[in-house]
């Protein structure tokens, strides 16, 4: 799986050489032929992370994922399509981007009902809203911190790694007036994530 760090640091560079930029040009019947031969990969897009209330004046972050797993294509539709194993090279965003591209439905996807599978796990582990909100920002804050969370005392921003299984990770801020001195560092560094500046009150 590609790391947040990776993520960010190649998401300007590989837009330009997606499936879709390749296959612009193509025709329909070139397309149809080009589908059994490769999957669609997500495409890097601009993460948003928002705040909610927290206990004793704090904010906890979360991303502009979807609160919910979304359906995932089932291994026998990928590998009609794409031949046997296909399914190991694939992350959950690139099922999705397949499934809004039009390319699977109805019988060929399945729910993520049962929340003791893997693939549930490797959802809430890395793209629930709160947990992605923590690995994207912890990418930026990781200096000092200790395997299972730390405090960055620059900003008041606390990273947790819950003792579960999944695994359920969170950041929170924990003074609300420090939320704009985080959007506008968080800003300085990257263009790809932004943190939504709402009306928590000004630096303390």
């Amino acid at each position: 799986m590609i790391t947040r760090r990776k993520f960010l640091k190649t998401a300007a560079a590989s837009t330009a050489a997606t499936p879709l930029a390749e296959n612009a040009g193509a025709t329909p019947d070139e397309r149809s032929a080009d589908r059994s031969r490769r999957p669609l990969r997500a495409e890097p897009r601009r993460r948003i992370i928002f705040a909610k209330s927290a206990p004793n004046g704090a904010l906890r972050l979360y991303s502009d994922g979807s609160p919910d797993p979304r359906p995932l294509i089932r291994t026998e539709a990928l590998e009609r399509e794409f031949g046997k194993g296909i399914e190991q090279s694939l992350r959950q965003p690139d099922h999705w981007r397949m499934i809004d591209e039009g390319w699977f439905k109805g019988d060929e996807l399945f729910e993520l009902n049962d929340l003791g599978s893997w693939s549930y796990a490797v959802w809430k582990a890395n793209y629930h809203p709160e947990c992605e909100a923590h690995d994207l920002l912890f990418e930026f804050f990781r200096s000092g911190m200790f395997p299972g969370g730390g405090i960055n005392k620059e900003f008041d921003l606390a990273f947790s790694e819950h003792p579960c299984t999944p695994r359920f990770a969170t950041v929170t801020l924990l003074n609300e007036n420090r939320l704009t001195k985080l959007a506008t560092r968080v800003a300085a560094l990257t263009e790809w994530v932004s943190i939504a500046r709402d009306a928590w009150g000004s630096d303390g």
